[in-house]
Parts: C-alpha cells; sequence; structure tokens
C-alpha cells in the first residue's frame, strides 16, 4: 500500500510493509538527484581518462580493453554500484539518497537494469537529461521515465546518521510554539540527519531549511552572521518542549519508552550496521534469531510512538532505522533467482516463443526495408551515394576492380581483440537503444529497425551493382544470423514496452510499462547472448581466409541451431510458466 503526501517543501510517501507497518520517506528532488549524477558523472569520467592514460599504447588489446571500459562506464556503472550498494552508486551515497522499489522492497538487479536501460532516454532531447527532469518535477512521485518501467523511487536516506535519541520532556512551562508542526516537523527532521551529512551538503539543505521557517522563527531580529546550521539547531532545542507541551504531555510515554528500549535499539542499531556491510549472510545463527526479535520490536516502538505523539526527532529516527531493517531482511530474501545454465536451456527460449509476436513484428519492419532498400539500389544505382558512406562506396568500387583481396575486410591478427570488442560494444549498445526507444510509444524502436535495415539493404545493392555481392555476403553470412535474431529480440522487447502506452488493456499505463517491462527483460537479455557470440566470430572468423564455402556452411548451421533452439528446447508440462530472468550466479 502506498500514499504520496507533501511536507513542507518536500514530496513523502508512506509505504506499508508486508508486517503492516507504515513506513515514510521523503522523495528526493530534482536537484539532489541532479546533484548525485553529476558526482557519478565525474567519477565515471575520470575512470575513463586514467584507464585510456594506461593503455593507450598497447596495440590492439589496449583497444579492446579501451572499448570494453567506456562500455561499462557508460551501460555498467550504476547497474554495479546499485546492486552493490543497495540502491546507492557513489552519488547517491554522497547526497543521502537511495533507490528502492515502490512498494517499500529494496532495489533488485532486475529493476535496476530496466531503470538504467532507460537512462538513455531520460537524458533525451540530446542527452541534455530534459526528459527525466520533466518526468521528476512533474509526476508526484519524482519518478523519472526508468523510474516508471522499473516500479522505483529514489528517496532521502542518510544511511543512518544519528542513532536513537532521547525524547524530550516539558514541565509544560515552555510557552507558545512559533513554527507550525509541519514547520517544526522539517526543523526536527533536519537536526535528526545533519550529523550524517557531509559538511557542503549540510550547509545547503540547512539554507533550504532555514528559508523556509525564518521568517516564523523570528529571522529578522537574529544575528545574521550566524550560519543557518547554527540557527536550526538552537531553534530545535526552543521549540522541541514547545510542541511537547502542546501534546497535552504525551510525550512523556514516548520519553519513558525511549529510556526502557535504548539498549535493545543499540544492539538493533549494531546488527543493522553489520548487515549493510555483507548482507544477513554475515550473521551467525543467534544473531540472526537477535535481527529478527529485534526488527519485531522496532517496528512496534514505531507504532507505539506514533500512539504516543512522540517528537518528530525520535519519531524519524525510529522510522528510518525501522526501514533499515526491513530493507536489509527483504534484500536477503529477494535474492532467489534463475541459475544462468537454466535461463539459457529454459526460460530464454520460452520467452521467445511467448512473445513471438513483436519479434515477428520487429523482423518484419527490419527485413521488409532492408529488401525495399536493395531493389531501390539496384534500380538506380545513384541511390547508394546518398545512402552509403564514402568508405562503404569506395571499398565496394576498390573490390570490384581487383585492388584489393576478395574479402570484405582485412584485418591482422593482433587487430583482432579491438575489432571484436567494437563491434560487441556497439551491437550490444544498439540492441539496449532499441529496447529503451520503445518507451516512446515503439515509435524509437521502429525507426531503429528500419534504419538498420535501409543500411543493410543499400549495402548489399551497391555490391551487387558492382557485381562483387558474393564478397560481403560470405562475410556477413557467419554473424549475420545471430547478429539479426539478436537486433529481432531487441526491437520485439521494445515493440513490446511500446505496447503499454498503446494499448494497455485493463491495467493502467504506469502498471502496464512495469510488468511488459519485467516481461520483455529476458529478450534482451538473449540479444546481448547472442551479440557476444556474434561480436566474436565477426571480429576473428568472419575476416579470416578460409574459403566462402565454409563461411556459408558455417551461417547455415548457426541458423539450423537457432531454428531448433528457439523452437524447440525447454519445452515440456509447464512450457506456459512466466519466470523471469534475475540476477544471481548459478550456485
Amino acid at each position: 500500500m502506498m500514499r504520496d503526501t507533501r511536507t513542507g517543501l518536500h514530496r513523502r510517501i508512506a509505504l506499508e510493509t508486508p508486517e503492516h507497518v507504515k513506513l515514510e520517506y521523503q522523495l528526493a528532488d530534482l536537484g539532489s538527484r541532479a546533484a548525485a549524477l553529476a558526482v557519478d558523472l565525474a567519477i565515471i569520467v575520470a575512470a575513463m581518462l586514467l584507464v585510456a592514460l594506461v593503455f593507450r599504447y598497447t596495440g590492439g588489446f589496449g583497444q579492446a580493453v579501451l572499448y570494453i571500459v567506456g562500455f561499462f562506464a557508460v551501460w555498467g556503472y550504476f547497474l554495479f554500484f546499485e546492486a552493490v550498494w543497495d540502491g546507492r552508486t557513489p552519488g547517491k551515497r554522497a547526497l543521502g539518497l537511495r533507490v528502492l522499489h515502490d512498494g517499500g522492497e529494496p532495489l533488485s538487479f532486475q529493476g535496476s537494469v530496466l531503470r538504467n536501460l532507460i537512462r538513455i532516454v531520460d537524458l533525451q532531447p540530446g542527452l541534455t537529461g530534459m526528459a527525466g527532469a520533466a518526468s521528476i518535477l512533474f509526476n508526484r512521485r519524482a519518478q523519472r521515465l526508468g523510474d516508471l518501467v522499473a516500479g522505483t523511487i529514489v528517496v532521502r536516506d542518510a544511511g543512518g546518521g544519528e542513532m536513537f535519541g532521547d525524547e524530550p520532556q516539558t514541565d509544560g512551562r515552555a510557552g507558545r510554539p512559533r513554527l507550525s508542526v509541519e514547520q517544526f516537523a522539517l526543523v526536527a527532521g533536519y537536526v535528526a540527519r545533519r550529523t550524517g551529512l557531509e559538511p557542503e551538503v549540510r550547509s545547503r539543505v540547512a539554507a533550504s531549511v532555514w528559508d523556509a521557517v525564518w521568517s516564523a522563527a523570528g529571522g529578522g531580529s537574529l544575528d545574521p552572521e550566524a550560519a543557518p546550521d547554527t540557527h536550526l539547531v538552537r531553534l530545535h532545542a526552543e521549540e522541541a518542549p514547545r510542541h511537547a507541551a502542546r501534546q497535552g504531555g504525551a510525550s512523556l510515554q514516548a520519553a519513558a519508552m525511549a529510556r526502557e528500549r535504548r539498549e535493545a535499539w543499540g544492539a538493533y542499531t549494531d546488527l543493522v550496521e553489520k548487515g549493510r556491510a555483507g548482507g544477513l549472510d554475515r550473521f551467525s545463527e543467534a544473531e540472526v534469531r537477535a535481527f529478527g526479535r529485534l526488527y519485531r520490536g522496532v517496528t512496534a516502538d514505531l507504532a507505539r510512538a506514533r500512539t504516543y505523539g512522540a517528537s518528530p526527532g525520535l519519531l524519524e529516527a525510529v522510522e528510518r532505522w525501522a526501514g533499515a531493517g526491513h530493507n536489509l531482511l527483504y534484500r536477503a530474501k529477494g535474492r532467489a533467482a534463475v541459475p544462468l545454465g537454466r535461463w539459457i536451456g529454459r526460460e530464454l527460449p520460452r520467452a521467445v516463443r511467448r512473445h513471438h509476436r513483436p519479434v515477428l513484428l520487429a523482423a518484419l519492419l527490419l527485413v521488409g526495408p532492408m529488401l525495399a532498400s536493395y531493389a531501390a539500389v539496384r534500380d538506380r544505382p545513384a541511390l547508394a551515394r546518398s545512402i552509403m558512406p564514402a568508405g562503404m562506396l569506395a571499398r565496394a568500387e576498390n573490390t570490384a576492380r581487383g585492388d584489393i583481396n576478395a574479402s570484405y575486410i582485412e584485418v591482422d591478427g593482433g587487430e583482432r581483440p579491438a575489432l571484436s570488442s567494437a563491434l560487441v560494444t556497439n551491437n550490444v549498445q544498439v540492441s539496449f537503444v532499441a529496447f529503451a526507444a520503445g518507451l516512446l510509444a515503439g515509435a524509437g524502436t521502429v525507426l531503429i529497425l528500419v534504419f538498420n535495415g535501409v543500411l543493410l539493404g543499400a549495402a548489399f545493392g551497391l555490391y551487387a551493382n558492382n557485381d562483387v555481392l558474393g564478397v560481403i555476403l560470405a562475410f556477413v553470412f557467419p554473424h549475420g544470423v545471430m547478429e539479426l535474431t539478436a537486433i529481432c529480440l531487441a526491437g520485439g522487447a521494445g515493440l513490446g514496452l511500446g505496447s503499454a502506452l498503446l494499448v494497455p488493456g485493463r491495467r493502467t499505463r504506469r502498471d502496464a510499462l512495469r510488468e511488459r517491462g519485467r516481461a520483455f527483460l529476458s529478450l534482451v537479455g538473449g540479444a546481448v547472448l547472442l551479440l557476444i557470440v556474434a561480436g566474436l566470430v565477426e571480429g576473428f572468423y568472419s575476416p579470416s581466409g578460409l574459403p566462402a564455402v565454409a563461411k556459408f556452411a558455417f551461417g547455415g548451421t548457426t541458423a539450423l541451431l537457432l531454428t531448433a533452439y528457439f523452437g524447440f528446447a525447454g519445452r515440456g508440462s509447464d512450457d506456459g510458466r512466466h519466470v523471469e530472468i534475475r540476477a544471481a550466479p548459478a550456485p
């Protein structure tokens, strides 16, 4: 269960756990998310420059490393850190942010994959980030487009901060509060987590909070030279007993609870901090039992604190640590996965058969323009010059004149690792973009499929017009079957994602995006697997000096094996059962 609210300057979200405990989180705003992204991008750029300096002069092997590092910097950085650090990257960690699923569960690997694949769309137009920024601003849960597909939210979570504090007590003579309940909650929330913030972040947050309350606090009469943090700490100390008194002494019960539970809370926070470093696997059997008992106690304390009318500072501390325990508990439970071998042997071919309609549509959108482009170039040879790059035109003409030998491309052995790495990373990126572009109601995926089909057809037509069609076919055929199949799988996944916007059925478009994003993710995984193998073949086997008949035989065998694999692998009594791909190593 989820409820969205707005407190003071910030949007908040209330989530109900399976234990029927309500946890509230403050949603991260556009500014903090942009700052976290800036930190992450700075780390990525620095790492890439360092690797480039190290491997710049190491020949083909060094170029291969650069291609792979560049690919993982763009597509793997966020995924890796969000998986290792439980929904955080270095930038999010510095800004006190965390990614969760919008049901309160810790971020899953599948969710991280989806939200980061869609990042390329969020960065549009032209990598400015305008699409994602607009989505965060106008979505009531501050979700960018990738969050909508993955079903995730980004929340403020300092990861601990102060331990449980004492409940302020009052003698009933404190006076009338100057701040409203909402304003005091804002100040108390800042004071409760200020020690967990970096100095620069603390100054920026303090200035924002002080701007929101300074008028009610009598800002004109206060020392203008004092820092906002100083004002807020003093203001909280003055206002806490006043708001406690206003609650009619109910906070006395909360103060008694805080004193009674301090030892148990300390043991609980120690276990949570230990679990954050390595999960529940680091716990002994006794520690697991203790953690379960203490977690249940803290969730009960949270309900009592709300009933007793505890101060915002104590209430937020209990809530924050209850949420930390919840994340640790359900992160461990969510690690069940389909082993890699079973996914390849059973689940992937089943997914292809289950979603064969969008895959076949993608094939039509690729092959149809390819045949049309081939026919157009054959009929009007001059058309090739307006479609194909100059290098391709020169290569075809040189091959026809016999200026180069009868192969499409010549690569010496030392350069083949670099060629293979470049091909794999480029083609995998194209498949990722083909899937993510489906979020544009499928139009982006259609454009990518048609564009690639036109280029392929024009290339074949160009070589046919120069009477050397067999040369390019002998090069393409060994890896082309796998490569084109992969493009169709990724394109089918993109079209399936786009269908959530066009024909969501009885679901809302938000729910349809989330459901179909997860359902079609397995096809993207299959495309990546095929493209890795195809890239190795294209880099090492296709440009080899083997006779054309061997290359055609290799490609034909590949086509037969893929047909048999997708048509018959994984069939059984439970062939229709839907199993989603998850992240975990095979045991």
